[in-house]
């Protein structure tokens, strides 16, 4: 009998929860009670689930989620029930799924149906901790670039984050849109060093962008800013574009807002935008699932590489700490069977 089969007796799953807001210290992982699928959903035996930072700022309290809150948007495994309405899945079926209801990092999660894709056909050879990975990262990376940031061919780009999940795919998809220029920033040289080998032009730190931006663009400016980061570099990274340019928000790594005039993106000709995975998902589902897709058969096929690190589920506080202290490097995934 495997552990998740001993674990699961009863009804009984692990999970990783927290029930107070805080550091990385208030995870911890503890048995509770499997989810049964709701109408319109799937539970899966995970094998394995992503971390993200988005899951690091729900465990600050910078999003309000109820207490005792289980994280994990992403998780791949495999189909243990479906709910009332429930069609195209079987008990069985190895299934890819966004988890935006939280409870990925767990044995077992409900998951909605609309958010799960098939590893069948074409995604079949896919490893299941890559896929894991690409769920949230190289989807936003996708909508940011196609759908907020509306990238056209031979423009340039700046993505700040640039050794994170998302900065390292869209790099590489950046690249696919047709990009002339693709900028990097991170906060230090070994992880510019890193980030050099999905793709980037040239990657830089923070303190050396306006100039790089300058010398790429022959002083005209940058069309698109990929934007993580917040704090300072959310006001700073806005000259820097060129008219036109768009600059696209999608976290707040930081946790500190900055505050714009209505009236700036008519004064500078430029635009700013958004991107939220769970907005698009209640708003436009059918365009989160079309990117959702897209990304699993850019990793599936080898468009974009995925540099997964590998955690056991008791980890996940290490992971969460790496996230939070802008240690990391590529993507975290657990391995829920170890």
């Amino acid at each position: 009998m495997t552990h998740t089969q001993q674990t699961l007796r009863g009804n009984l799953m692990r999970a990783v929860q927290f029930e107070s807001f805080g550091g990385p210290s208030v995870l911890t992982v503890a048995d509770v009670p499997a989810p049964e699928p709701g109408p319109g959903q799937i539970t899966l035996d995970v094998t394995h689930a992503g971390v993200n930072f988005a899951e690091v700022m729900f465990r600050r309290g910078q999003f309000p989620v109820e207490l005792p809150h289980f994280p994990g948007l992403e998780a791949v495994g495999t189909v243990r029930a479906t709910g009332d309405g429930v069609t195209g899945f079987r008990t069985g079926d190895r299934v890819a799924a966004l988890t935006l209801g939280g409870g990925g990092n767990a044995e077992v999660v409900a998951a909605s149906a609309e958010h799960a894709v098939r590893l069948d056909g074409p995604l079949a050879a896919l490893d299941s901790a890559l896929a894991a990975g690409a769920l949230c990262n190289v989807t936003t990376a996708i909508g940011v670039l196609t759908s907020a940031g509306r990238l056209a061919e031979g423009e340039s780009v700046v993505v700040l984050a640039a050794a994170g999940g998302v900065g390292t795919a869209a790099a590489q998809l950046a690249r696919t849109l047709g990009a002339a220029t693709v900028i990097g920033v991170t906060s230090s040289p070994a992880k510019a060093e890193y980030a050099r080998g999905f793709g980037y032009d040239s990657v830089v730190t923070y303190e050396d962008l306006e100039r790089e931006v300058a010398e790429r663009t022959g002083g005209a400016g940058v069309d698109l800013v990929l934007d993580s980061v917040g704090g300072a570099f959310r006001s700073s990274v806005t000259a820097l574009l060129a008219p036109f340019g768009r600059h696209v928000i999608f976290g707040n790594a930081a946790a500190e807002d900055v505050t714009f005039e209505g009236n700036h993106p008519w004064y500078t000709s430029t635009s700013l935008a958004g991107y939220n995975l769970g907005g698009v998902a209640g708003r436009a589902p059918h365009l989160l699932r079309a990117h959702l897709e897209q990304a699993l058969s850019k990793v599936a096929d080898g468009t974009v590489r995925v540099d997964v690190r590998r955690l056991p589920l008791k980890d996940v506080a290490h992971a969460h700490e790496l996230l939070e202290t802008r240690a990391s490097t590529g993507k975290y995934v657990l391995d829920v069977r170890a």
